[in-house]
């Protein structure tokens, strides 16, 4: 079983409210963010909530996905990575994908996974023209070493990157809903006709 992971336990301090709750286009952004994995042909969908977890499950009601309740979540996206991997007991391979990037669509989620089928990496790592970042794919011998991050994956991407397929995405994919200014600045973008 392959699985896509939604990261989407964070407490959104920087916006000053959930996030992942704020519409964007017709619906929450995490709704949007969790339909293109689903979209993207993943046979498993889980979702690792913490901040405000029963309104952001509210949000995802009728979709067929798992979730999984990060306690800590105010502790760093480490403690996501390992609530997420104690639910991966039969998952051969998982993509960590954050909740809060509303650009990247089932398009690149199925690109990730088709890189796996295809090409068999051990990790498949995205570049948005000189950054790397999330999604990325890690087969089952990774998940140990996920579960002890702190934060991120970049560690595990630097200590394994001869053994890391690399997919190159637009760099204008590449935007993060941090802040109000990124907020209004994502839906600027997604109401202009080349969005």
């Amino acid at each position: 079983m392959l699985t896509a992971v939604a990261l989407a336990a964070g407490a959104s301090v920087r916006m000053g409210t959930q996030k992942l709750l704020l519409p964007f286009g017709d619906e929450p952004l995490v709704r949007r963010s969790v339909r293109q994995l689903l979209d993207a042909g993943f046979g498993d969908v889980l979702v690792v909530i913490g901040s405000e977890h029963e309104k952001v499950l509210a949000a995802l009601a009728g979709l067929p996905v798992r979730h999984a309740v990060n306690a800590e979540y105010d502790t760093g996206m480490g403690s996501s990575f390992r609530t997420a991997i104690e639910h991966l007991d039969q998952s051969k391979a998982a993509m960590f994908a954050l909740a809060d990037q509303p650009f990247v669509t089932a398009q690149e989620y199925r690109a990730v996974l088709d890189a796996y089928r295809q090409h068999a990496p051990a990790i498949v790592s995205v570049r948005y023209g000189d950054v790397t970042a999330p999604p990325q794919l890690f087969s089952r011998a990774f998940f140990p070493e996920l579960a002890r991050l702190r934060q991120g994956a970049r560690p595990v991407l630097e200590r394994h990157r001869d053994e890391t397929f690399v997919l190159d995405f637009p760099a204008e994919l590449l935007l993060d809903i941090d802040t109000p200014e990124d907020y209004e600045r994502a839906r600027s973008r997604l109401s202009s006709p080349s969005a």
